[in-house]
């Protein structure tokens, strides 16, 4: 199982496929193995060189209990870490929810080590005093269940909003999560103001959103500000429903990188 290692923190990743090589960076309960769930893998390896990364605290990755552990900027490097450790100078990056926030700080942190982003489902604003009470109620959910409880919600979750039952593998993957790392990364991993930077950005950068989502039109107003910047809107989707997003997304995806390599 290939580790990459930064700073003493171990961060599990995969790689399918051949072409130019793209991170899947997913968001917050979700390890690397929802893009398979979601037919990202199947849909995009025959194009690129896709890596799939754990976030910490999640998956195969470490899973420290420090919050100060799940600052922005260091899990910025654990991307970083990883591509190091695969000899990638520069990539892609495609990132979902939290995955999404991440490629906002590639833009502040390093953009030197990526060619374009494609960010979904998270805007660029400040929204910590909006999210606290969020994170509060679902860190004293986590605190009064087990992990058994904790993935049969998850699944529950994932069927009312019509998507599939959780293959084998991934119910054995959520199944690893430890509750008090993610109260832990809950507790630290905020939403910071990206905003001031938003149009020194040079990378080009797709945005994506389903039209119900409560990001939509944030991420709307920073595609608008971002130079060269596009956006691709979900129809009838919220934040995270619908598995045919791939169907959608992947012309989009495929045009922004080809414009990043003329470029």
């Amino acid at each position: 199982m290939p580790y990459a290692v930064n700073e003493g923190i171990r961060i599990h990743y995969e790689v399918e496929g051949n072409g130019p090589p793209l991170v899947l960076q997913h968001g917050l309960y979700c390890p690397l193995d929802m893009w398979y769930e979601l037919n990202y893998v199947t849909t995009l390896r025959d194009d690129y060189r896709l890596i799939l990364i754990d976030q910490r605290g999640h998956g195969d990755s470490d899973k420290p209990y420090n919050p100060e552990d799940y600052q922005v900027e260091l899990m910025v490097s654990d991307i970083v870490a990883v591509l190091d450790h695969l000899g990638v100078a520069k990539a892609h990056y495609l990132g979902y929810s939290a995955g999404g926030l991440l490629g906002f700080g590639i833009a502040k942190f390093t953009p030197e080590r990526f060619y374009s982003l494609i960010i979904g489902g998270m805007h660029p604003y400040d929204d910590r005093a909006g999210r606290l009470a969020w994170r509060q109620e679902q860190i004293q959910a986590l605190e009064k269940q087990t992990v058994q409880e904790f993935v049969t919600g998850m699944e529950n979750y994932m069927l009312s909003l019509h998507l599939p039952a959780f293959s084998p593998r991934m119910k054995n993957r959520m199944l690893t999560h430890d509750l008090q790392a993610i109260s832990a990364w809950l507790r630290q991993f905020e939403q910071p103001d990206f905003e001031p930077m938003l149009d020194t950005i040079t990378l080009p950068c797709l945005l994506y959103a389903g039209e119900h989502d409560i990001f939509y039109a944030p991420m709307q107003k920073a595609a608008k500000t971002i130079p060269g910047a596009t956006f691709a809107s979900i129809p009838n989707a919220g934040h995270f429903d619908d598995g045919t997003w791939v169907k959608i997304l992947a012309p989009h995806i495929r045009e922004l990188i080809a414009r990043a390599a003329s470029t």
